[in-house]
């Protein structure tokens, strides 16, 4: 009997993953992803919810975690979809790609007290103490120019360490300092740009390459209405300066 419903068990479980169920990783990185109230929240979050509404797919579990084990997850784990990545060459055979969700814009940031900090080149950057994020792509980009940084598994620690003075700069987008200073009571104008770090990807959802390709088609058209019909525009407007 045992055996009998072992193999009932592997025939139909394979089924009912490529009817359509995903487990869904999504990391803490505001405004794209993050808890509010109890609940999942944010730009991308917001996305992905759209698509699973429209393509009917069942979501075994959903998730939210710093970025480091987000992506562990995801890379390992079949049938899994995760939110909010940056494509790149390195990361591109990993996952089947959706989007872009957003464009991407990384500024080192200082308090704007901070009259000592001059920054005019990547060689003066050397010199300070920069907060990032484990296992980031901004990360890598600050380390690929000789950085050392200090690495925090969510980036809202490093604006704390920076307004605590245990940091010189931080790397980061306007939109997600600006959710983040509000979120903390903190007046944006005490934070000041003085370098662009990286412009040149952008942000996607990502699913894991061992995901059924009905999945994958279903979830990427889905995503190519919202984009045509609007809807993604408008949700962006939410959440983006």
């Amino acid at each position: 009997m045992k055996a009998l419903i072992l193999l009932i068990s592997l025939i139909f479980f394979p089924l009912a993953i490529a009817a359509g169920e995903i487990e869904i990783w999504g990391e803490e990185f505001s405004p794209f992803g993050y808890i509010e109230n109890g609940k999942h929240s944010g730009m991308v979050t917001e996305i992905v919810q759209h698509l699973i509404n429209d393509t009917g797919i069942s979501v075994k579990a959903w998730h939210m975690a710093p970025w480091a084990r987000a992506f562990k997850e995801a890379k390992e784990t079949p049938n899994t979809l995760l939110y909010t990545v940056v494509r790149k060459s390195d990361r591109e055979e990993l996952f089947h790609w959706i989007g872009p969700v957003s464009d991407r814009t990384i500024y080192l940031f200082k308090l704007s007290s901070r009259k000592d900090i001059q920054v005019s080149s990547w060689e003066d950057i050397q010199h300070y103490n920069v907060g990032s994020l484990i296992g980031g792509a901004s990360t890598e980009n600050l380390e690929s120019h000789g950085i050392h940084t200090d690495k925090v598994s969510n980036i809202a620690l490093n604006v704390k360490k920076l307004l605590a003075g245990r940091l010189d700069l931080i790397d980061m987008l306007d939109d997600s300092l600006a959710h983040i200073a509000k979120q903390e009571g903190e007046p944006l104008a005490q934070f000041e740009k003085v370098w662009l770090a990286d412009q040149s990807k952008k942000y996607y959802i990502a699913l894991n390459k061992n995901t059924p390709p009905s999945i994958v088609a279903r979830l990427q058209s889905s995503f190519l209405s919202l984009e045509n019909n609007g809807t993604l525009k408008t949700i962006q407007n939410k959440y983006l300066q």
